[in-house]
């Protein structure tokens, strides 16, 4: 997303490293004396629910600011706009502008 405050990092560029496909698919070497793999499965599991909820809510979050920085940057457009008008009627009015 490209706007005039700059390029919106993705999670990758931001240092994020794992997406929630990775953690699901992680294959963990078995030892005689290892971990539960059920309580491991259902443990990476409730990781995973959370890595895609915040990975909606950001990707939400960055479409609003994107948002937010369109509107700012419309609202700047219209002031420049009424800026000028207000030059030209006082072009109009006194033939100069004031200040």
């Amino acid at each position: 997303m490209a706007n005039g405050f700059g390029k919106m990092k993705t999670l990758e560029e931001m240092g994020i490293k794992l997406t929630a496909q990775e953690i699901h698919n992680k294959d963990f070497s078995r030892s005689l004396r290892g971990y539960n793999e059920e309580e491991v499965d259902a443990y990476l599991d409730e990781i995973i629910k959370d890595y895609e909820l915040f990975a909606r809510l950001f990707k939400e979050m960055q479409k609003h600011i994107y948002d937010m920085q369109n509107a700012a940057n419309v609202e700047i457009s219209n002031t420049d706009d009424l800026l000028q008008r207000v030059r030209e009627l006082e072009m109009f009015c006194w033939g100069k502008t004031k200040g």
